[in-house]
């Protein structure tokens, strides 16, 4: 008894790695449209504040936590396979900052809104889909597990922010023409995010962006002497993530008429077909 109930086992195995596995392997076209939300913080390096520090480490040196504002995304996300997505991303930053307790010490400050749209290509280098090397493919009821609960991903694209200076104050500020309240750029924007999967449906997500935009009026004033190099931002976000449920026509179930019918229609309302007794009756 104990051989014949060995060799079960191993030939249930064999089927859940040679059949179940290559399927749901799959599992991830059934829902490849992603949609989220969160909320994060914004830092931003300008010509105001700062330090003069030539090796500043892609702006970190200086990073001031008082200046560090509020920053609210809002993203769509397409799964191409289980390596590549696309995004349409787009946040909201506030920003503000000062000369105050830099080696700048010149009195001025400004605040500013930011809002920013981009298109971005991500790819995983640790994929959702689990690799089968142990037992831990099955959880607690046996079923197969193939879904990691972290993944993390390089993302790099290309967009356009569009930022309003509310407040720029320059005391020895002689020439207006360098400050604009009202600014236009592309941007090109590129990072690292994470994921931590809850379930088919849910999932929590952070992301660190750089930001290099093709302008120097992200705060609304660019120095004419000193400025040789264009201000830059960072948005640091955490999110919750939701996955639509994906059609066989590739779409998202709500845009697909014949998969909402079926999904609305009562189940006493489902065509049946009538027995001859029936019929006759």
């Amino acid at each position: 008894m104990g051989t014949r109930r060995t060799l079960r086992i191993f030939l249930a195995f064999l089927f859940a790695v040679a059949v179940i596995a290559p399927v749901s392997g799959q599992r991830w076209k059934l829902r490849r449209y992603e949609t989220g939300f969160g909320l994060g913080a914004t830092q931003i390096f300008g010509d105001i504040g700062g330090t003069i520090d030539q090796n500043n480490w892609f702006g970190l040196k200086d990073i001031k936590f008082n200046e560090t504002n509020i920053a609210v995304p809002l993203y769509i996300r397409y799964k191409i396979d289980p390596f590549y997505s696309i995004k349409l991303n787009g946040v909201v930053g506030f920003g503000d900052g000062s000369d105050e307790n830099s080696r700048n010490d010149r009195g001025r400050y400004y605040k500013v809104l930011i809002s920013e749209i981009s298109l971005q290509g991500e790819y995983y280098f640790i994929t959702e889909e689990r690799r089968f090397k142990s037992a831990a493919m099955f959880n607690r009821r046996g079923m197969l597990n193939n879904y990691m609960s972290f993944n993390a991903y390089g993302f790099l694209g290309i967009g356009g922010v569009y930022t309003y200076a509310r407040d720029v104050y320059i005391p020895d500020q002689l020439a207006v023409d360098d400050i604009r309240t009202h600014n236009f750029g592309a941007v090109i924007p590129f990072g690292l995010g994470l994921k931590y999967i809850l379930d088919d449906k849910w999932l929590l997500g952070a992301e660190l962006g750089y930001r290099f935009p093709f302008t120097d009026y992200v705060e609304g004033y660019k120095q004419t002497l000193n400025s040789k190099h264009n201000d830059v931002y960072y948005f640091l976000t955490f999110s919750v993530g939701y996955r639509l449920e994906t059609t066989r026509k590739g779409i998202p179930g709500f845009l697909d008429r014949e998969y909402m019918r079926a999904r609305i229609l009562p189940k006493d309302r489902v065509f049946q077909p009538k027995t001859k007794r029936q019929a006759i009756d």
